[in-house]
């Protein structure tokens, strides 16, 4: 829930002695009127994710991505399979991507991968997910086991990679979960989801950017 805080600044003079007027400032922190634009979720501050293996079934961390990236063009990077073959982003320039950025600890977030894997059940094969877990709890500092339990439970079976809020600032910085983009083949961002994203509408998104070249 956004909320707006304006400062209200009290100034008062008090006479304290014959040799001088002290001005007390008082400042008060006043909450003025707000409305709801989306939820913001504050997970708990976590270690950085240092140990364990790299990859894990669907589950990876990120290996690289570009430091530098054009403005016009999402950011490329790369991930390990469960085999332990990297891939990267770029390489599946037939294809559209759905970005996701999701928590386990949001309920929204998990609802949004429902979502995803409802409208990859349909079988459309022009798209590739990829969801990416944002500032998750870890096992003996490393986040993969946690998350792959999590996969599975919920029968993710599209890759899910261990985000950072490094990685995240290259999308512009990622406040709120769950976030997705759509991605061209051009590897151009042509639609961005801040929020909870309906069926109808990721389905549009994804059929607009089929249609681009």
């Amino acid at each position: 829930m956004g909320r707006k805080w304006c400062w209200t600044f009290y100034a008062k003079l008090a006479s304290l002695s014959t040799f001088g007027i002290v001005l007390l400032l008082t400042v008060s922190l006043t909450s003025c009127s707000s409305s709801t634009m989306k939820q913001i979720f504050v997970p708990p501050n976590v270690a950085v994710d240092s140990g364990g293996p790299n990859y894990f079934h669907n589950i990876s961390r990120i290996k690289y991505w570009d430091r530098i990236s054009q403005a016009s063009r999402a950011t490329n990077f790369a991930w390990w399979d469960s085999t332990g073959t990297v891939h990267e982003m770029y390489e599946y320039w037939n294809k559209v991507v759905i970005l996701n950025f999701f928590g386990t600890w949001s309920a929204p977030a998990v609802s949004q991968l429902a979502v995803l894997d409802s409208i990859r059940s349909l079988g459309d094969t022009n798209y590739l997910i990829i969801a990416v877990a944002m500032r998750e709890k870890q096992t003996e500092g490393n986040a993969i086991p946690p998350l792959d339990s999590f996969a599975r439970a919920h029968s993710i079976p599209y890759q899910i990679l261990v985000g950072s809020r490094d990685f995240g600032f290259t999308y512009g910085g990622i406040d709120v979960v769950p976030t997705t983009f759509v991605i061209t083949r051009r590897r151009k961002i042509s639609d961005t989801f801040e929020g909870y994203a309906t069926t109808a509408q990721l389905k549009a998104a994804i059929t607009k950017a089929e249609s681009l070249p």
